[in-house]
């Protein structure tokens, strides 16, 4: 077998190899599983779908049920414990070296994939391929730069294509919480990383998303260049995309209306004052239900006594009564 295939005798298209197919995963990460199965922000066409899936089964082996469990379950508890892979929980070094640990193990919870994971595909081919096949798709992408770039080169380029997710998300979810800057000020340590992170399609804006979840556009100041969201609008012009929800108002209104922080106190003032007067309503009900109990067993007392002096009472009665006489034969 030869040591170099076709495609790898100049030196830069292996290299180029990979960088293409690494943008390609990344679009289909963050439009397909991200803005799309988890946040439902915008809809694919069919055709489009199918080819995001079969490309992250590719190059992957990522199932789409348990991606977007882990990660609806982080904005659910985001930087807070239970969050599957915060820095602020775990630590800045854990999460951006084995961040990718993190995510493995959040997906042998079943409780959770399927609580988290509603609404994913579950037509035949991800029944019968996607899920239990994950593997196959990413030696398939082995056999075929094998036989491209030859095995050396092969299985460099292969490398390369198969840690690229790993590493953005160990990225995006350690320095996308610890460092950059904020436009919203929310209860999480999300922080965006742009333009360091401009090419992480979008992603980089992790502040923006994580303050409008459900928005399928990250950007918010007019400086701010989401990539992601230009793909989506170009396939709107082919009808490959249908948006569902898209932040239109500027940051400043956005943050004012969501995120002031007088407001906010206000609001955390109220959600404090309510669980207090639940837990208040909760201790009278048990007070009530305990006296309910109490007056019932003092009821049931008196007329056990009751009933015990009638008997006695009774007894006496027959007791005094004169003897009826035998009647004569």
């Amino acid at each position: 077998m030869a040591v170099f295939g076709p495609l790898a005798h100049t030196w830069w298209f292996p290299l180029l190899w990979v960088l293409a197919f690494g943008h390609i995963t990344n679009i289909c990460v963050t439009l397909y599983l991200h803005r799309s199965m988890t946040h439902e922000g915008v809809v694919f066409h069919p055709v489009v779908s199918h080819f995001m899936r079969f490309w992250l089964w590719l190059t992957t082996g990522m199932n789409t049920r348990e991606w977007v469990a882990v990660h609806r379950k982080h904005h659910a508890f985001a930087d807070r414990d239970g969050d599957p892979h915060s820095p602020v929980v775990a630590g800045f070094w854990a999460i951006m070296l084995g961040g990718v640990f993190f995510y493995r193990k959040a997906i042998q919870d079943a409780e959770m994939i399927e609580k988290y994971g509603r609404g994913c595909p579950q037509d035949w081919i991800e029944r019968r391929v996607y899920t239990p096949h994950g593997v196959m798709g990413i030696v398939l992408l082995l056999a075929l730069e094998i036989v491209l770039f030859g095995p050396l080169v092969g299985l460099l380029t292969w490398s390369g294509s198969v840690i690229w997710v790993p590493i953005m998300g160990n990225i995006i979810n350690g320095a996308g919480h610890a460092l950059g800057y904020r436009n919203f000020d929310t209860r999480d340590h999300s922080h965006n990383l742009y333009p360091l992170g401009i090419w992480i399609v979008g992603e980089e804006l992790h502040n923006n998303h994580h303050a409008d979840p459900k928005s399928a556009k990250f950007k918010a100041k007019w400086w701010e260049f989401d990539i992601g969201w230009a793909y989506i609008r170009a396939l709107q012009l082919v009808r490959g995309a249908r948006v569902i929800y898209a932040r239109s108002v500027s940051a400043r209104e956005f943050a004012e209306k969501y995120y002031d922080r007088a407001r906010g106190a206000a609001v955390s003032a109220a959600e404090r004052a309510r669980d207090a007067a639940s837990s208040a309503a909760e201790r009278a009900r048990d007070a009530a239900s305990s006296a309910t109990g109490r007056a019932r067993e003092a009821a049931s007392s008196v007329a056990e006594r009751a009933r015990g002096a009638a008997s006695a009472a009774a007894d006496a009665a027959a007791e005094a009564a004169p003897t009826r006489p035998l009647a004569l034969e």
